[in-house]
C-alpha cells in the first residue's frame, strides 16, 4: 500500500511541479494559493503526499487547518465565536485530492491511503470535522471512489460547475452565451466601461475595498487584511497564479474580477460588484474580457465555478432556489458545460459540531437580514 507523509512546510517549486503531473489540477491546490491563505484569520496549511514503493508522488493534498471560527455577520459575532473555537477546528480543501496515476486500481491504493493521513491529520490536530471538495475535471471519480469515502463515515453532497474548453475558436464560444448576456456585455462596451488588469499596488489597495463593499451587499463584515496577506496575495499576482481585472464606468471602479491561474486552467474565484450603479453591466463586460485574455494566453480551460445540485428533497428546495437560484442562472448563461463534483464531510465530534452549528445560527440569520435590508434600500437607487 502507499505510504503518506504530512508536512506544514514543503519546498514550493516541488509541490507545484509535482502538481502539473496532473491535467486536472487548478490553483486551489498550489502552495502560493494556501501559503497566501493562511494569512487570513487562524489557519495554516498542510500538505499530504502519497509515494509509492519507489518514493515517487503519486497524490498530493493540500488543505488549510482552522483554529478559530469566522462570523460574518458583525465583527462583535466573529469576537463572540471565538470563543468557542476549541468546539469547532476544520480543516478543509478545495479541488482535491489530486491523484497522478490513470490505473483505477492503482488510483484507489492511493486514495485509501489518503483517507488514512486525514484521520491521522484529525487526531493529531484535535479536528471537530474535515471537509473538502473534488477536483471538476477528474473524470475518474467513480462509484468506487466515492463509497470508500462513504465507507470512512464521510457525508457526500453533490455539485455541479461550468467548464469552457478554450481550444473552440473565440465566435463558438461567443455564440453559446444566452443572447441576454450577450446583449449586456455589448451595452457595457456602449456606456463606455473600461476593463483594465490590475498591474498596480495601489490598484491592490482600491480592489480590497471593492470587496468590502460588495461583501456589505450580502450582509458580510470583514475585518481589514494585514500587510502580510496583502504582500503575499501581490506575489501571487506578480507571479501570474492570481489575476484580476477590473472594470470603470466614468472614471469610477465599479466592478472586479479575480482569477486563478494554474495547469493551463483558469478559475473564475470571484467577480465582486460595488452595485453604485442602478444596473450593474461590470461583471459580464469583466467576465467577457477574462475569457478573451484566457484564450489568447493559451489556456485550456475555463473553469465558471459553480454550485450545489438541487435537492431531492422537495422541502428543502425553497431554501435551495433562494441561495443558489439567481447564480446559477446567471453562470449557465456563460455557455459552459455541466461537470459535476463532491463534497466530503466527516464530523469526528458530533456533539461539538452540533452545538458549534446552533451558535452559527445567530450570525447567518444577522447576515441574512442585512443582505435583504441592504437590497431593498438600494432599490430606490
Amino acid at each position: 500500500m502507499p505510504t503518506f507523509q504530512i508536512l506544514e512546510k514543503v519546498n514550493p517549486n516541488d509541490w507545484n511541479n509535482d502538481l502539473k503531473k496532473s491535467k486536472f489540477t487548478n490553483f486551489f491546490q498550489t502552495y502560493e494559493y494556501l501559503d497566501t491563505q493562511s494569512n487570513i484569520g487562524k489557519r495554516f496549511p498542510l500538505f499530504i503526499s502519497i509515494f509509492d514503493e519507489k518514493g515517487e508522488t503519486k497524490g498530493q493534498l493540500g488543505l488549510l487547518i482552522q483554529e478559530s471560527v469566522t462570523a460574518h455577520s458583525s465583527l462583535q459575532m466573529n469576537r463572540f465565536l471565538n470563543l468557542f473555537s476549541n468546539l469547532a477546528k476544520r480543516g478543509s480543501w478545495v479541488s482535491g485530492p489530486i491523484i497522478h496515476d490513470e490505473d483505477n486500481d492503482t488510483r484507489f491504493e492511493i486514495l485509501k491511503s489518503l483517507a488514512l493521513a486525514l484521520n491521522e491529520v484529525a487526531k493529531t490536530y484535535n479536528l471537530a470535522l474535515i471537509d473538502g471538495y473534488s477536483p471538476p475535471l477528474d473524470t475518474r471519480i467513480n462509484s468506487k471512489y466515492l463509497e470508500l469515502f462513504k465507507n470512512d463515515s464521510y457525508q457526500i453532497e453533490n455539485f455541479f460547475t461550468f467548464i469552457t474548453d478554450l481550444n473552440q475558436p473565440l465566435d463558438v464560444i461567443w455564440n453559446k452565451i444566452h443572447n441576454s448576456t450577450k446583449r449586456d456585455v455589448q451595452r457595457a462596451q456602449k456606456r463606455g466601461i473600461i476593463v483594465k488588469e490590475l498591474d498596480d499596488y495601489n490598484e491592490l489597495e482600491n480592489y480590497f475595498l471593492l470587496t468590502k463593499q460588495f461583501g456589505k451587499t450580502k450582509g458580510m463584515v470583514s475585518e481589514n487584511f494585514s500587510e502580510k496577506y496583502k504582500e503575499k496575495f501581490w506575489q501571487c499576482i506578480k507571479s501570474g497564479i492570481e489575476k484580476i481585472f477590473l472594470s470603470y464606468e466614468d472614471g469610477e471602479l465599479v466592478a472586479g474580477h479575480r482569477l486563478g491561474c494554474f495547469n493551463h486552467i483558469v478559475y473564475s474565484n470571484k467577480v465582486t460588484n460595488s452595485y453604485v450603479k442602478p444596473t450593474s453591466l461590470g461583471g459580464p463586460i469583466l467576465t467577457w474580457h477574462a475569457l478573451n485574455w484566457a484564450k489568447q494566453a493559451g489556456m485550456r480551460v475555463y473553469d465558471f465555478s459553480g454550485g450545489e445540485s438541487p435537492p431531492t428533497d422537495e422541502s428543502k428546495m425553497e431554501r435551495y432556489r433562494q441561495k443558489w437560484e439567481s447564480l446559477l442562472s446567471y453562470k449557465r448563461k456563460w455557455g459552459g458545460t455541466e461537470l459535476s463534483y463532491y463534497h466530503f464531510v466527516k464530523t469526528f465530534s458530533k456533539k461539538k459540531y452540533k452545538f458549534f452549528r446552533i451558535l452559527y445560527k445567530p450570525d447567518y440569520a444577522l447576515r441574512e437580514y442585512k443582505r435583504k435590508h441592504y437590497r431593498r434600500t438600494n432599490l430606490h437607487y
